[in-house]
């Protein structure tokens, strides 16, 4: 489970992601892949243009075609190497940023998207930086589909004195996040038994 990878250590998303080897687990049914690509598939257009926020090894690309044009944007070049081998497999229109910083701020233009696509993504966001990147995923596209953990029996563990500063994972309630910041919700479902909620929203 994912609180076996914590370090003793404050969480440095930048360096934490350019040092893991695997940014993902071993067993690829532990990540429900399958059910990730079916909902990106459902929620996007043959032709459009996408953002995929955090790629990583290309788990997500199946679900894309020759005629989508596809950015990745990621903080870490560790898996460049088998992302772009991946895209080439799919014949894929695929083009790679790296920012080895972390931004909540992009340069893309407002809706230069048709979709924002991030899987497994957002939960790796700390509780004060969250809602400027969702405010920013949704200024820079028409739509922004996501995956990510969602656990309403686990705190929110917000940042305070006694926060576990090894902690990388955080459980935000992205109903309330998407309440508090006016969004649309376009779609929505709840898999209780992977703690996983699927969701589409928009301005």
């Amino acid at each position: 489970m994912w609180w076996k990878w914590r370090k003793k250590i404050e969480y440095d998303v930048i360096k934490y992601w350019n040092e893991r080897e695997n940014p993902n687990s071993n067993d690829p049914n532990q990540r429900n892949t399958n059910d990730h690509i079916k909902f990106v598939k459902s929620n996007i257009g043959s032709k459009d243009k996408i953002l995929d926020f955090g790629p990583g090894i290309g788990r997500i690309l199946p679900a894309y075609n020759s005629n989508n044009e596809i950015i990745g944007y990621d903080i870490s070049s560790n898996y460049k190497a088998r992302l772009i081998e991946a895209a080439k497999k799919l014949n894929l229109n695929f083009k790679l940023i790296v920012k080895k910083e972390k931004e909540t701020k992009f340069t893309f233009n407002d809706n230069y998207f048709d979709a924002v696509v991030s899987i497994s993504v957002l939960l790796h966001q700390p509780p004060n930086q969250i809602e400027d990147i969702m405010r920013e995923l949704v200024r820079i596209s028409k739509k922004v589909v996501i995956v990510s953990l969602y656990d309403s029996s686990m705190p929110y563990d917000l940042i305070g004195a006694n926060h576990d500063k090894s902690k990388f994972c955080f459980n935000h309630d992205y109903r309330k996040l998407c309440e508090a910041n006016d969004f649309n919700i376009l779609n929505w479902k709840h898999d209780e038994k992977a703690k996983q909620t699927y969701f589409v929203y928009s301005k």
